[in-house]
């Protein structure tokens, strides 16, 4: 198996199937009460082997996965769950080579899977607006070794987007709609924008914001993710006693043409209406019809 290097990452495992993530060293030592391994040691092993301790405990030696990464990380903010994220980029709908919008960097974890969705040719631009985060979140992201991500230190609401400049817009903030009239102007017409929101009053207050100033977003669907995780060992099988519950709400909408402004309505209330979904399609405005904008 191939020697690992300085500078490369590794997650040990250790006897209790307890995650470590660790940036190797020339001359480091790792500690645990079941015993230390030298950095050497775990260099030696590689990915996939296995190290004995100083207590004669074995340890196993794993590649790290960004989701790996993301939890164990050091953060400045809360991180975006790695069960989230990659529902928002599914929701997103990214390829490689796209412009992803996204605001706030936070510890950088979303970015990182935003870097890794649209690849080397693509591009991410994160705007936070506390600079310890943005520094952290930086940090992050670097030492992954993601170069595709543009930190800028400020308020999206005031920053100056290119008209129909991004593929996806990604918002991890405690009041999205401050920034939307700004943002989605940004938006391609027909891309999506997804919120990351922890209350469901934010995502409530969300709607409301967008009805009130007409903006051309259509709501799809407002969603939670949820995993069960279990532990099975033959022949015991059970959920594990510890879960990871509510984490957040995702809210997912799509960019109307601009010429049209409306309410951001549910996509299932155009089913039924006149010229809906057997007839032309239309799109929908305010709730129980469809206008276009004077």
């Amino acid at each position: 198996m191939p020697r690992l290097q300085p500078g490369d990452w590794a997650i040990i495992l250790d006897n209790k199937g307890r995650r470590y993530l660790l940036r190797l060293e020339e001359g480091a030592h790792f500690g645990h009460h079941a015993g230390g391994v030298s950095h050497e040691q775990i260099m030696a092993a590689g990915y996939g082997g296995s190290v004995r301790t100083s207590k004669e405990t074995i340890f196993h030696v794993l590649r790290p996965s960004l989701e790996d990464y993301v939890l164990l990380m050091k953060r400045g903010a809360a991180v975006t769950y790695p069960k989230d994220a990659a529902a928002m980029l599914m929701l997103l709908d990214l390829a490689p080579g796209e412009r992803v919008l996204e605001a706030g960097s936070g510890s950088g974890g979303l970015s990182l899977f935003l870097s890794r969705a649209v690849g080397p040719q693509g591009r991410v631009v994160s705007y936070e607006r506390r600079p310890a985060f943005k520094a952290r979140a930086e940090a992050n992201v670097r030492a992954w070794g993601a170069e595709n991500v543009d930190f800028h230190l400020g308020n999206l609401e005031e920053a100056k987007l290119a008209p129909e400049s991004f593929d996806a817009v990604a918002l991890d903030l405690m009041e999205p709609w401050l920034v939307l009239e700004n943002v989605v102007p940004a938006l391609k017409t027909g891309r999506k924008l997804v919120c990351y929101l922890p209350n469901i009053t934010q995502v409530v207050r969300l709607i409301e914001e967008i009805n009130e100033r007409r903006l051309p977003l259509l709501k799809l669907r407002i969603l939670e993710v949820v995993h069960r995780d279990w532990d099975v060992r033959p022949p015991i099988a059970h959920p594990h006693f510890r879960q990871i519950g509510h984490t957040a709400f995702l809210a997912e909408f799509s960019k109307l043409s601009p010429r049209l402004r409306g309410q951001a309505v549910n996509e299932e209330e155009r089913e039924g209406q006149s010229g809906g979904r057997d007839g032309e399609n239309p799109v929908v405005t305010e709730a129980g019809g469809h206008q276009p904008a004077e």
